[in-house]
């Protein structure tokens, strides 16, 4: 058992000094490579975080969240799977997976007390914002059009609701979606 348990700890420590002084994509290569063999669950949590850090890093938001909802599953507390979960819902928004959010975010509720569910849903509607936000920035109209639809449907104030459709009806008009345009400015009569 104590040899076990050594060779466990000697795995993430050889794994910590191989990546040191390499870069991003070799640390990739050699993080995914450990996750491929037969290692502990300590070990293999290092190397989603890890994987997770490099990728969120790179701005390559859905990778990053697919390792830390890999993570989430291997975390044995409610509270972990919780905020690992809504780590990787706010990360599948961030690149524009709007329903692998969603299921992120249904399985962060899962693990959620009543009290924690209310701070989950508002932060899900505030990573739903910023991306759209980013969207029209960049003028991505299109995607922003998409990420305001869904926030439409979310629990919003009567204020938040008018910005949205406001909003709406400025990128129906700039994209040419006449009938969109028409159908909801009735709506908001």
């Amino acid at each position: 058992m104590g040899q076990v348990y050594h060779s466990r700890t000697t795995m993430k420590r050889e794994l910590e000094e191989k990546i040191k002084n390499v870069g991003d994509y070799v640390k990739m290569d050699l993080l995914s490579s450990a996750l491929k063999i037969q290692i502990d669950i300590e070990t293999k949590k290092y190397c989603l975080a890890k994987l997770t850090e490099i990728y969120e890093a790179r701005r390559m938001f859905s990778e990053a969240a697919r390792m830390i909802k890999n993570a989430a599953e291997l975390n044995s507390t409610y509270e972990g799977k919780m905020n690992d979960f809504m780590k990787s819902c706010t990360l599948f928004i961030k690149g524009g997976s709007f329903d692998d959010g969603d299921v992120s975010f249904t399985k962060a509720l899962g693990c959620a007390t009543d009290l924690q569910k209310g701070r989950l849903k508002s932060a899900r509607k505030e990573a739903y914002k910023a991306q759209a936000k980013e969207y029209v920035a960049k003028e991505r109209r299109s995607h922003a059009l998409v990420a305001y639809q869904k926030l439409l449907t979310f629990d919003l104030t009567p204020e938040e609701k008018r910005e949205i459709q406001g909003t709406l009806l400025t990128l129906y008009e700039r994209l040419g979606k006449v009938q969109d345009f028409y159908a909801l400015k009735a709506s908001m009569r």
